[in-house]
């Protein structure tokens, strides 16, 4: 296993009431930083939250304070989001917006699906039970983010749902591609056993306009999830794509593949196994000519690990580096006692300690951005779960250097 230099670690946000989650960033022409990410509006994981922004002009060592890109509703929330800046200085946000209603009618008597009722959120678990995917969208600014744009939905047909992970990407024509996962026939309803596919969506007017461009994989055996795109564009043009995957049924998480397209994202190879275990992942072109992915690890010691690829194309799991290592409450750092666990579902504290190789929500870790400086230092982004009482996800910063 390959070593870091120079490693720090630096808090972006944290909020003392909700979950912090999912961060993307972006270098800006400025120099500066520009991460998004989504504030949940419970003390949980529960995407019905709202996108924030902040910013970092001294290389991911301090962060402003978050402004709110935009805004929940009692009916509406989003999150998923990715940053992107035009070559023209046009910033766009692409996020999912998720129907989050209250239950609507008084129940007759103690209702069977409901679990006990909180001070803090009532019958919370109708949240779920009522809350549905609404679309795909994006948000524009010609002010660098002192003001959005009303939010612009995102053609996704045929797909039924098309889930974000990472920003968009211009080609050197200028089109935009945005990278979504989600299915045809149905996104999490019983019975259509569909795996989910990873396609593209193009714009070729600024992100006004959006149409289904190119499938990057898809299983019509319905076996094997692909999920979560990144995006690499190659010295030579060609763009690489790499996969989080799951097997059905169990549901178990395999290793990352990748997809290789020599037109612009229109066609792709079959998908190709790496022997590397982690996911979602994110990869950048280094100054030097190498390549960079980052990715989440979600089994024992857990954190964030990275690659470094001298083509883009051969990545080997023996060169794998720590980048950050913990993030799930149960065991901290310090060795000091695990926290207590805190189960939403049964509307109080629970007893005894989170497991720390058997997790459960806590292995929610993860979910990784990274950017190069003009110095060549890396920062690398992400959220983990604080070591409290009630642990609360929240979102951090590593810098360090590469070995020559």
């Amino acid at each position: 296993m390959s070593q870091i230099l120079d490693v720090t670690h630096h808090q972006i946000f944290a909020h003392p009431e909700h979950c912090i989650n999912q961060i993307a960033m972006r270098r800006v022409a400025s120099g500066e930083i520009v991460a998004v990410f989504n504030e949940e509006r419970f003390p949980y994981h529960h995407d019905t939250g709202q996108t924030l922004l902040a910013r970092s002009t001294d290389g991911g060592i301090t962060w402003s304070k978050p402004e709110v890109v935009l805004p929940w509703t009692t009916t509406t929330g989003n999150w998923d989001c990715g940053f992107c800046e035009f070559a023209d200085g046009t910033w766009l946000v692409n996020l999912t917006i998720t129907g989050y209603f209250k239950r609507g009618i008084k129940p007759e008597g103690v209702s069977w699906s409901a679990h006990p009722m909180t001070q803090e959120w009532g019958d919370w678990t109708w949240a779920y039970k009522t809350q549905g995917w609404l679309g795909t969208y994006v948000v524009k600014s010609q002010d660098r983010g002192s003001t959005w744009s009303q939010p612009i939905p995102v053609n996704v047909r045929p797909l039924k749902h098309g889930g974000c992970r990472l920003g968009c990407w211009q080609l050197p024509s200028g089109s935009l591609l945005m990278g979504l996962y989600g299915r045809i026939h149905g996104y999490e309803e019983e019975g259509e056993g569909e795996s989910t596919r990873s396609a593209l969506m193009r714009s070729d007017d600024g992100g006004d306009n959006w149409e289904y461009f190119s499938t990057l994989a898809y299983d019509p055996a319905s076996i094997i999830d692909y999920e979560e795109p990144s995006m690499l564009r190659l010295k030579d043009g060609r763009l690489v794509s790499f996969l989080r995957t799951h097997v059905n049924p169990s549901g178990d998480a395999k290793n990352m593949v990748f997809v290789v397209s020599e037109d612009d994202g229109f066609t792709w190879t079959s998908p190709k196994w790496t022997n590397i275990w982690g996911y979602p992942a994110e990869t950048i072109p280094l100054a030097d000519g190498r390549y960079l992915m980052i990715y989440g690890y979600r089994r024992p010691p857990y954190g964030v690990r990275g690659l470094v690829s001298a083509d883009g194309l051969t990545w080997d799991v023996k060169n794998e580096f720590v980048i950050r290592e913990g993030g799930v409450p149960g065991k901290s750092e310090m060795e000091r006692p695990g926290s207590s666990r805190m189960s939403p579902a049964s509307g109080k504290y629970g007893g005894g300690r989170i497991d720390w190789n058997n997790p459960g929500v806590y292995q929610h870790i993860g979910y990784p951005s990274v950017v190069q400086m003009a110095d060549g230092t890396i920062v690398a982004a992400y959220h983990e779960w604080s070591e409290d009482e009630r642990p609360l996800q929240y979102v951090r910063a590593t810098r360090f250097r590469l070995p020559d």
